[in-house]
């Protein structure tokens, strides 16, 4: 009777488990990678000089590091509204205008929390007069960048988002 009741227990976790698993294999997977790359001026096959990005070995005041990140899906089903968010190393400045990331829309952020597109970013100071001013933020202020990809990635797709800092 035990041996009875165990087959049908089993039976039943398979009917229950079968469909979970199937359903599991069909997810999305998106996975980031990040390189940190410095320009470096080489010589071309003809001996004339040109640049290229490497990865970084050593960082020093004044460089412009390109921070680039890589995603893919490994899933078997496509990654809808997909969001990338990276802080901007506190000991560096954001160079504006490189942040790229194709099919995206890119916001910045001033704490990390809340994202608006450059032109709209601003921060408020309290006068002494207990009243507030308002300012458009630079872009040496942003804390972090964040892209959301418009279009879903395919599974098996991939695809590169950057910016570009310079170390303080």
């Amino acid at each position: 009777m035990q041996k009875r009741t165990a087959k049908w227990l089993f039976l039943a976790l398979a009917l229950v488990l079968v469909p979970v698993l199937a359903w599991a294999q069909d997810k999305p997977n998106l996975t980031l990678s990040i390189a940190a790359q410095k320009e470096a001026v080489v010589k071309d096959k003809d001996g004339k000089p040109k640049s290229e990005w490497r990865d970084v070995n050593d960082i020093n005041p004044g460089d412009i590091v390109r921070y680039v990140i890589r995603y893919a899906n490994s899933g078997k089903a496509e990654v809808r509204n997909a969001v990338i968010t990276d802080p901007v190393p506190s000991t560096t400045t954001y160079i504006p205008d490189t942040a790229k990331g194709k099919g995206a829309e890119i916001t910045y952020s001033l704490d990390g929390k809340s994202f608006q597109s450059a032109p709209m970013l601003s921060y408020k100071v309290k006068q002494p007069d207990g009243t507030e001013v308002e300012y458009k933020a630079t872009p040496d202020m942003y804390t972090h960048i964040r892209w959301r990809l418009i279009k879903p990635v395919p599974a098996g797709g991939s695809g590169t988002v950057s910016f570009k800092v310079k170390v303080k």
